[in-house]
């Protein structure tokens, strides 16, 4: 009688361990989840986001092995059967996986992509030949709004083996971004005077940044043309292409008052005699129609 009524009593004890074991695991990821929001969710919302999710998946896996073991203490036999249910539960999981490797790998490239900080949510990148502010990082996508206010949802895994520009990364280290205007002289302009004129519009424009300051290079020679590019550094690299806008008529006004021409495409033909002449001519009226073919 003593030994059940001792065994009666460990059994009790075992049944409130495991409840209070799964209550505790669940206000415990709430007090975690809490102070991440409230510490790192105002810095870095994405790395908040993505350790909520991690600290609900471990609570679940912990909350479900108690709860298990709970069942137990009323079903012995349940034992019995856990190998069974281990080799059922695997199969289940390489199914499952199989099917759904595609959203594991947006879920890890996620992962990636928040915790190597290679993005974070309000930089500003390119991609893909568009400026965009990144908007949200969830588990499997990434949400980006472009300048126009289109939102574009990308899959973390093509989003990570895609070719992005951030331009938030360099403000952050204390170098400002570049707006670039490529623009093409004829060969009789100056191309001194040109470049003065290219300076002149970006010492102007009110965005444009004094250190480092504006420079222009010549990048070689086109068809038709000397090729010019000026390098003008902003702080805000969301203003990127409207400070380009204003650059570009700033620059074609000044080109004007200073008599600079952007060329069209010119041919060049060279004729070494008069039967040259009389067959160019001739080629020339009758595609015209006035000569009879």
């Amino acid at each position: 009688m003593k030994t059940m009524l001792d065994i009666s009593n460990n059994t009790i004890l075992m049944i409130v361990l495991y409840i209070a074991g799964i209550i505790l695991v669940y206000y415990t990821s709430k007090l975690l989840k809490s102070i991440i929001i409230g510490r790192i969710g105002p810095y870095k919302p994405s790395i908040a986001s993505m350790l909520g999710v991690l600290i609900n998946v471990f609570a679940a896996v912990i909350a479900s092995i108690l709860a298990f073991d709970l069942v137990k203490i009323f079903y012995p036999e349940i034992g019995q059967v856990s190998l069974l249910l281990a080799y059922a539960a695997g199969a289940i999981t390489v199914i499952l996986g199989l099917a759904a490797q595609n959203s594991l790998g947006h879920i890890i490239a996620g992962m990636v992509l928040v915790f190597s900080q290679a993005i974070r949510v309000g930089d500003v990148v390119e991609y893909n030949g568009m400026l965009a502010r990144v908007e949200d990082i969830s588990l499997t996508h990434t949400r980006l709004v472009t300048l126009d206010g289109k939102r574009v949802i990308i899959p973390n895994q093509l989003l990570l083996n895609s070719d992005i520009v951030n331009y938030s990364v360099d403000v952050r280290d204390g170098r400002p971004v570049a707006a670039v205007v490529d623009v093409g002289i004829s060969y009789e302009s100056n191309v001194e005077l040109a470049i003065k004129a290219m300076l002149e519009a970006a010492y102007d424009h009110p965005r444009v940044l004094r250190a480092p300051h504006p420079i222009v290079v010549v990048t070689g020679f086109g068809e038709n043309s000397v090729n010019l590019r000026l390098y003008a550094y902003i702080a805000t690299p969301w203003l990127k292409p409207i400070v380009e806008s204003d650059l570009v008529v700033e620059i074609h006004k000044r080109f004007k008052e200073y008599g600079i021409e952007i060329p069209y495409p010119r041919r060049v033909l060279l004729l070494r005699g008069q039967q040259e002449v009389d067959t160019l001519a001739t080629n020339i009226m009758s595609s015209s129609g006035e000569v009879e073919s």
